[in-house]
């Protein structure tokens, strides 16, 4: 459901569609190739990145990104190939094991991390876009494939994304059979954020879909059709999340790549 924001200015971005085993668990590889000047614009979805950059047929380490919760961006000043995946939420947990919530908004060379020694320690060579997918992927596939999200994490996920952000945290605890206070130390662990600030994420990714869809909606009506008190609070979401006012926001939403397999056309 969510379209996974990222602006691209002066550079070009393909995907790459992962092995069966990881769908459930990532969305499709990227490339982007920028020219000097180019910008990346990234506003949160709740997922993490896991990415290397690629100059002059060198590369740099591999970086994890983490779960955001204000727009980022990131400029390039030289001609480069940015390589990378994105994971769904919870998936950073089950990999490397560090609490979500302690990396919310950073950006972390993996060089240092134990649990990503195996990926690190692969020869990347030729430095090609091509290459370091397949080296990404095959970590990934020895490490997830048999791996699943905690159930109840997973619950509440799925239970959140099906109804686009606009639950009640304690109707939530009550469906997934835990306390609201249990419920929000799994969801900062396992994804960075409680269950009330994920579901503004989604609800915030909610409504750029339908901005996208049905470009000119009124922001009145967006509000009311995506469980904002009103206009106020959607346009300060909408600041929040993507550094933007929603008559701005509207006229470049289309603009934004999806890097979600089963978002693209």
């Amino acid at each position: 459901m969510s379209i996974s924001g990222t602006l691209v200015e002066r550079a070009e971005i393909r995907f790459h569609e992962p092995a069966a085993p990881l769908h459930d668990l990532v969305g499709c590889f990227w490339v982007v190739t920028a020219e000097p000047g180019a910008v990346l614009r990234i506003v949160p979805d709740g997922s993490t990145t896991i990415s290397i950059l690629l100059q002059t047929d060198q590369s740099s380490d591999w970086f994890l990104r983490g779960p955001l919760v204000r727009p980022d961006e990131r400029r390039f000043s030289a001609r480069a190939q940015l390589v990378g995946i994105r994971l769904r939420p919870g998936v950073a947990f089950l990999l490397g094991g560090m609490p979500a919530h302690t990396i919310v908004g950073r950006r972390i060379a993996l060089g240092g991390m134990a649990a990503f020694r195996d990926l690190v320690a692969l020869d990347l060579r030729p430095h090609t876009p091509e290459r370091c997918i397949e080296v990404l992927q095959r970590f990934l596939l020895q490490r997830l494939q048999h791996s699943r999200l905690h159930n109840t994490v997973e619950t509440a996920l799925r239970d959140i994304e099906r109804e686009h952000g606009c639950v009640r945290v304690p109707e939530l605890a009550a469906r997934c059979r835990v306390s609201a206070r249990h419920l929000h130390r799994l969801m900062r662990t396992w994804v960075g954020y409680g269950a009330k600030g994920y579901a503004s994420v989604i609800r915030f990714q909610a409504t750029l879909h339908e901005m996208e869809n049905t470009p000119g909606r009124a922001a009145a009506a967006l509000a009311l059709e995506n469980g904002y008190f009103d206009q106020a609070h959607l346009s300060l979401d909408l600041t929040r999340f993507a550094g933007s006012t929603p008559s701005r926001l509207s006229n470049g939403v289309a603009d934004f790549s999806k890097t979600r397999c089963d978002d693209l056309p």
